[in-house]
């Protein structure tokens, strides 16, 4: 999902690496999901104990609808789902 969206940004795994790095020797660490992303469930177990806090936002630009639409995605573009994983983010990966 990150290449469609991000094709030349690191890889999540990196982000999360470095992010791991830095907060290990004490410096605050922030993640930033922007926008959430499908497939985005997975990061509250990826972030535990690598971040100090989560900045969730949401698609709020729609030249990217035609991917949702086309894979079938729109229901991640929804108020509930927003909420759902913004509750999820919150409440696991700061632990």
């Amino acid at each position: 999902m990150r290449k469609l969206f991000e094709p030349n940004a690191p890889s999540i795994s990196d982000r999360i690496r470095v992010l791991n790095e830095y907060h290990r020797v004490g410096v605050r660490t922030y993640a930033m999901i922007a926008p959430i992303l499908p497939g985005a469930q997975v990061l509250p177990e990826l972030l535990v104990g690598k971040v100090d806090y989560v900045l969730v936002d949401r698609l709020n630009y729609h030249y990217a609808d035609w991917v949702y639409k086309k894979y079938g995605l729109e229901n991640n573009r929804s108020d509930d789902y927003f909420y759902q994983m913004d509750k999820s983010l919150h409440q696991d990966s700061t632990n």
